[in-house]
């Protein structure tokens, strides 16, 4: 489905006011903005990422598993499958999976996100360790 032009000016607005929203530090007016700015343009992944990272910070799991679900074909179709990018949503899912106690997808998904981030920037960036030593923690919590 085409996002209409007056639909994408809306969705950058609910997306500042979002921003504004945060830096006053109240996510739940934050949250409402960012449901928004998604709602008006399901085809911009930043929108769909942030509302994401929200709706994980008020336990809405699956809520949060829905959005990064329509970010990753995004991601993958405007970057390709080695891009940061994809590798930011990969990581949000295994942390989702993370909190749901599924710690073997978790490392499925941070090993993926892993993969990634090391071929673009290499094995010694802080945030390839980040994401190596957050798996690994993943990996010791698997019965």
């Amino acid at each position: 489905a085409q996002t209409n032009v007056d639909d994408i000016n809306l969705s950058v607005k609910e997306f500042d006011l979002a921003n504004v929203a945060m830096m006053k530090k109240d996510n739940k007016q934050a949250y409402i903005h960012l449901q928004k700015a998604a709602s008006l343009d399901p085809t911009n992944s930043t929108f769909l990422n942030s509302a994401a990272f929200m709706a994980m910070s008020n336990g809405e799991l699956d809520v949060a598993m829905e959005y990064l679900d329509d970010a990753l074909p995004l991601d993958i179709e405007r970057y390709g499958e080695s891009h940061p990018a994809v590798a930011s949503v990969l990581n949000n899912m295994g942390t989702i999976w993370s909190k749901k106690g599924n710690h073997k997808k978790a490392v499925e998904y941070y090993e993926k996100a892993l993969t990634v981030v090391e071929n673009e920037l290499g094995k010694t960036h802080p945030r390839v360790v980040s994401i190596r030593d957050i798996r690994d923690v993943e990996k010791s919590k698997i019965e």
